[in-house]
């Protein structure tokens, strides 16, 4: 099953929650991604961008699940530590992410264009600086 992956900036959990089963609306800053291993991605992003050991990040919980599951869209919260790391990244920062990032999912057998990654990064790195700048949060519905 294919999903849609939806990251977003809201200003609070509450209304980020509410956009569960429809998505996000056109009052939201978002970028659309199609399927990919997101739940990994996040962790990986975290330890790439904050030099944190990959399996500690994993034990410790990532990406905060705000609604979903069984079937259903859900929403996660986004760490905060890695929201400030992707609004504070330089083009080289993000360069090098996703260069390190693409080689990680083909470790998993996952194939990820580098062009993609870079560009899904750059558009991450916006959303997290309006996260910052507006003091709400970075955000992913899964559909």
């Amino acid at each position: 099953m294919s999903s849609i992956i939806t990251f977003f900036v809201a200003p609070d959990h509450a209304t980020a929650a509410g956009v569960a089963k429809g998505g996000p609306g056109r009052d939201l800053q978002v970028a659309e991604y199609g399927n990919f291993a997101v739940w990994a991605a996040i962790e990986e992003w975290e330890s790439i961008l904050l030099d944190r050991d990959l399996e500690e990040i994993i034990a410790t919980g990532g990406a905060d699940v705000l609604t979903g599951g069984e079937d259903e869209p859900i929403v996660l919260f986004l760490p905060p530590a890695l929201t400030q790391a992707l609004a504070s990244a330089g083009d080289d920062v993000l360069g090098s992410t996703a260069t390190r990032w693409v080689a990680l999912r083909a470790d998993d057998g996952d194939v990820i264009d580098e062009e993609l990654a870079r560009a899904m990064l750059n558009d991450l790195a916006t959303l997290a600086t309006a996260a910052e700048d507006s003091k709400g949060g970075l955000y992913v519905w899964i559909s």
